[in-house]
């Protein structure tokens, strides 16, 4: 009872564990780049790019950069479904919409841009292409067919072997150099329109993705129960049962005459002719294609999951999944007899059978919370010895213990002998024996405080800590050898020993891995030497090899050749990922533990290397694509930018490519860059020649892309010029000097007609601000007054008006007045107006707190031609309500800002009734001449003055008012004429 309860528990709270084998993929999304992440079809162009159709575009791919083509670019339709390169590097492509176009170029040609596509009449959709060994292009409709021939010309076929094109559902060129088609259930093979041999399969339907053809294979659906393949070589039908009774396929792909893809809704399952081996791509991944290019990569596109490329075949990871979702980060590996033992962060060791790594056993190692087992080990009598954050526990090796866990937080494991362990905790190092019985204890503490690594040989020990590493030997003092070797003062990760005797000691603090040998650094490999990281996480030495893990790959350095030749180990080749916590080499086989799973290799396989492509892309200059120009490309003087942009091919690079470029004539020194753009912002006259090379991440170089550049000279530079100068040069200074006195004086002219016309205006504002219609009315409210008895209101009115008079004068002899002093002068207005009107008008001033009232200047009698036209037009013909005016200053973007706003009737209103006859007799002329004096001043003081009148309204659209808006510049103090 007791034993079913403890089952209970454990399967109540312990996790679940799966595992998965998994093929490593590169995947490319739209957070890459890629137009869309549903892909209909796939094609490589001869020059190695790979092209793309997706639901949102065409995507161009160099292995780096995505380069997207959409209807702004000449697209007919952005949904493009099928695509096709041929040996003159064209891509054909058909778009959803009833359209044929090609790119080619640099441009993409349609039948609006293109005479020969112009001619061809489509009844429908294109399905398909095929090209033959003549170079002719076959363009497939459902019952049509159309050559388009390699001298222009243009065939429609309508009927082969003696039947109506009808139903056909694929092409492909025939091996024999002609055309292949299925039409109506039967294989077609033709030249022309004339037909050479013909077969008929028994095939019946109606979808042409229940169909693909190849020149070597042909494979079908048989109604929903099976798929049939026909090997033209084998001439046997090969029937494929689904592997699951509702398969839901979404298409067919057939490659040479060995390869058949079954592409579905849960991923790619190829089938083998030649050896009857099936091998399942990307599960669970809606696969519409597969495509090998020429580099023999496979390629998948997805309904809705963008592109894969399959990365190797070679390089095998395996996913351990706890809690149904969460993978497992492998921490320890070790080889036990027959099995590999796997610990990861969860407290597990997985128990997996070699060499086919079927999981045997998966045992919780230490009952608590999820930590990480780091050291797997095996003793000498054949118990397991394991451990890691939660301690370490001798074991039977069906995990038995022997005794009780001892200690927690252990780092490592090394041993001095037989019995004795040296071992080192997050709280220090040091020994002790086995077996771990209950009462277990440490025979000899070495050190207090975190200790990282230890490392015994020779009746020494290493001690790594996280401010250096230490010596340790029997009767002598502890030494710490950071004060003879810089590098030991680092965190240490890891130590290893290889056969000549020198210890390999990483550094976890960004400094890479050393040799250390007779006390002394003998080696030093860092990102320089070619590592792929700095920090280092575990070493292992296997046959002269080290294996050094970082957190961005794994790295093999041959120890037995000159320089230590590094290779590279990333995501980018395979692995399930680049954080590298564990390495075990057994024989030719290397096990590596990531945080994503268990990956493993045989490395006595090659380095799935590639060649290396370059193709210039784009020249520009003046502004315009140059690259047809590159034979001869002459660069005008004017004109001097040249901007290059260039694609290194290596797909399995996966855009760790390096370019080495030069431009001779200018700099014979090779520069190298990872960017595939190179700027020329000012290249001075003469010839050159840029010379470019792409060097992929296996060392592997392309071929040198040459370009020729002229920069034209200057034409003064050029001879008949140079001579032409020194007989003129006294001539043209004599010239140069006197049209120069003429500018100044022309210039000193025009600003003194400037200011006379400033001067002018400002006289003339002041005349009309004091027009005698404003004083008659003026002196009408006094005598008004007086005849009243209302002897204050007339001694108030004739104080206003001298007051006002005076500020007039004064503020006419000076070019500009402080907002203070402008502001006191509004006031003196408005309120002998606010007078005259009787108090049936009100007004407000307000200045913003930014501006500074006796500081800041403009010009005097700017504002108040304004205030009197709101008065005049706007209030004088309002009959309802009290009438207002506002004035408001502020400074924006750099600018004073002034605002007038009343509330009367407003412009349209004003212009419709008739004029008074004192209006007539006694026209204002303040606005047009205010509109003058700031085109004087934007002149004078090169500002940026304006005037904006906006007409008001009510939300019922009645006019409610007009707003004037001043912009002026800001002065200060006395401003300097420009």
């Amino acid at each position: 009872m007791k034993a079913l309860l403890s089952l209970i528990v454990c399967l109540a709270f312990f996790p679940i564990v799966s595992l998965a084998q998994e093929y490593s993929y590169a995947h490319y999304g739209i957070a890459e780049g890629l137009a869309g992440s549903t892909v209909y079809c796939i094609t490589q162009d001869k020059d190695g790019f790979i092209w793309t159709g997706t639901e949102t575009g065409v995507s161009r791919f160099d292995g780096s950069h995505f380069k997207n083509f959409t209807t702004k670019d000449g697209l007919p339709d952005l949904e493009v479904v099928q695509l096709f390169a041929d040996s003159r590097g064209r891509v054909w492509m058909a778009p959803l919409r009833k359209s044929i176009c090609y790119y080619y170029q640099g441009r993409i040609h349609t039948e609006q841009n293109d005479s020969v596509l112009g001619h061809i009449r489509l009844d429908g959709n294109l399905w398909g292409f095929a090209e033959d060994a003549a170079g002719n292009i076959l363009l497939q409709e459902k019952n049509v067919l159309h050559i388009l021939g390699a001298d222009g010309s243009l065939t429609d076929v309508d009927s082969l072997d003696g039947a109506p094109v009808s139903n056909c559902f694929a092409v492909s060129a025939s091996t024999s150099g002609g055309f292949l088609a299925e039409i109506n259930g039967k294989i077609v093979e033709f030249s022309g329109n004339k037909c050479l041999h013909s077969m008929r399969i028994p095939y019946v339907g109606s979808r042409s993705n229940d169909f693909a053809l190849s020149s070597g294979t042909v494979v079908w659906n048989e109604r929903g129960l099976a798929y049939n393949i026909l090997s033209f070589g084998k001439k046997r039908i090969i029937r494929q049962a689904w592997d699951k009774q509702h398969h839901r396929s979404i298409a067919f792909t057939a490659i040479g005459d060995s390869l058949v893809y079954s592409n579905e809704l849960d991923g790619s399952h190829e089938y083998n002719i030649r050896t009857g081996q099936t091998r399942t791509y990307l599960p669970g991944i809606a696969v519409s294609r597969v495509f090998k290019d020429a580099s023999g990569d496979l390629w998948f596109t997805t309904m809705g999951a963008g592109l894969y490329r399959l990365i190797s075949n070679d390089v095998r990871s395996i996913s351990f999944t706890v809690e149904r979702t969460e993978k497992a980060t492998v921490t320890a590996l070790a080889r036990v007899g027959h099995e590999l033992w796997v610990g990861d962060n969860h407290n597990y060791i997985f128990r997996l059978s070699l060499p086919g790594l079927t999981l045997r056993e998966q045992h919780l190692y230490f009952p608590f919370k999820p930590e990480r087992i780091l050291i797997i080990d095996t003793t000498k009598d054949g118990k397991i010895l394991a451990g890691g954050d939660g301690g370490v526990q001798e074991d039977t090796r069906d995990l038995r213990p022997v005794g009780d866990i001892f200690g927690g937080g252990l780092k490592s494991l090394t041993w001095m002998n037989e019995r004795t362990v040296l071992a080192t905790y997050s709280w220090g190092a040091g020994t002790f024996d086995l077996p771990l019985t209950r009462n277990a204890r440490m025979k000899d503490t070495l050190l207090k405080g975190r200790a990282t690594i230890a490392f015994y040989t020779h009746d020494t020990i290493y001690l790594g800590t996280m401010d250096g590493l230490y010596r340790l030997v029997k009767g002598r003092p502890r030494v710490f050898l950071g004060d003879g070797v810089p590098f030991l003062r680092n965190r240490i990760s890891a130590i290893v020993k290889a056969e000549d005797g020198t210890l390999w000691i990483g550094s976890y603090d960004d400094a890479g891995i050393i040799g250390y040998k007779n006390g002394r650094e003998v080696a030093a490999l860092t990102r320089q030497q070619g590592l792929t990281s700095d920090i280092c996480r575990c070493l292992q030495v296997h046959n002269n090899i080290l294996w050094v893990g970082t957190d961005k790959g794994l790295n093999r350095v041959e120890l037995d050749k000159p320089g230590y030749p590094i290779t590279r180990y990333t995501s980018r080749d395979g692995l399930a990922s680049d954080m590298i916590n564990t390495v075990l080499a057994d024989s030719s086989r290397i096990y590596v533990g990531t945080s994503e799973g268990l990956s493993y290799f045989d490395e006595q396989k090659p380095v799935n290397s590639e060649g290396c492509r370059l193709h210039l892309l784009s020249v520009m200059n003046s502004g315009r694509e140059r690259i047809v120009d590159t034979a001869d490309l002459v660069i005008p003087y004017r004109d001097k930018h040249l901007r290059l942009e260039f694609a290194g091919i290596s797909y399995r690079s996966a855009g760790d490519i390096t370019y080495r470029y030069r431009m001779l004539g200018l700099d014979s020194t090779w520069r190298e860059t990872k960017e595939n753009t190179l700027d020329y912002p000012e290249l001075p006259s003469g010839e050159y020649e840029w010379q470019l090379i792409a060097v992929n991440k296996f060392g592997n170089w392309s071929r040198m892309l040459q370009l020729p550049v002229t920069v034209d000279i200057q034409w003064w530079k050029k001879p008949w010029f140079v001579v032409g100068a020194w007989l003129l040069s006294l001539v043209l200074s004599w010239l140069l000097v006197s049209s120069r006195i003429r500018i100044i004086r022309r210039r000193q002219r025009e600003k003194e007609g400037l200011l006379q016309r400033m001067s002018d205006l400002e006289s003339t504002a002041l005349k009309s601000q004091m027009n005698p219609h404003f004083i008659f009315n003026c002196l009408t409210s006094i005598q008004l007054l007086n005849l009243s008895g209302d002897t204050g209101g007339s001694n108030q009115y004739i104080t206003g008006l001298a007051k006002l008079i005076r500020m007039t004068l004064h503020n006419s002899s000076r070019t500009f007045v402080s907002i203070g002093d402008e502001v006191d002068y509004l006031s003196s207005y408005l309120s002998l107006e606010k007078m005259r009107f009787k108090e049936k008008i009100d007004y407000e001033i307000v200045v913003d707190t930014s501006i500074h009232p006796g500081v800041v200047l403009i010009p005097p009698m700017l504002i108040q031609p304004f205030v009197e036209n709101a008065l005049k037009h706007g209030l004088a013909h309002k009959v309802d309500g009290k009438g207002f005016i506002s004035i408001r200053m502020r400074i924006a973007d750099d600018r004073i800002v002034i605002v007038i706003e009343d509330n009367g009737v407003g412009r349209k209103e004003a212009a419709a009734r008739p004029k008074s006859a004192e209006w007539k007799e006694y026209p204002s002329r303040g606005l047009s001449l205010t509109e003058d004096r700031i085109g004087i001043m934007n002149k004078l003081y090169a500002g940026d003055a304006g005037i904006e009148v906006t007409d008001l309204q009510d939300s019922d659209g009645s006019p409610a008012g007009t707003r004037v808006t001043l912009r002026l510049p800001i002065f200060y103090g006395r401003p300097q004429l420009s």
